[in-house]
């Protein structure tokens, strides 16, 4: 399975995504490893998906909600920058 067809299996309309925005503590061992232990993250539903073809991913639409610093989000699959892991699913969509 490419790239492209990985994401568009991963991510749909209506998931509930988060990303890391910060950590709020660290820890470190006696062998001086430092690693973070709280963070904080930033939560959105993917509003819209635009499949990508090989070799680049798709690209989703995230809304934050309001009141927020970004009130939207548009990003590849797998960009590096926001890490995205889904916290929930969406009920199945199709559009109209």
């Amino acid at each position: 399975m490419d790239q492209s067809e990985d994401s568009k299996q991963k991510f749909r309309v209506g998931d509930y995504v988060r990303w890391p925005i910060g950590v709020a503590v660290f820890s470190a061992s006696a062998e001086g490893v430092v690693k973070p232990t709280v963070i904080h993250y930033a939560y959105g539903i993917v509003v819209d998906l635009a499949h990508g073809e090989p070799p680049y991913t798709d690209v989703l639409i995230i809304y934050c909600g309001p009141g927020k610093k970004y009130n939207w989000i548009v990003c590849h699959a797998d960009d590096d920058e926001y890490d995205l892991e889904i916290v929930s699913r969406g009920v199945d969509y199709e559009r109209p």
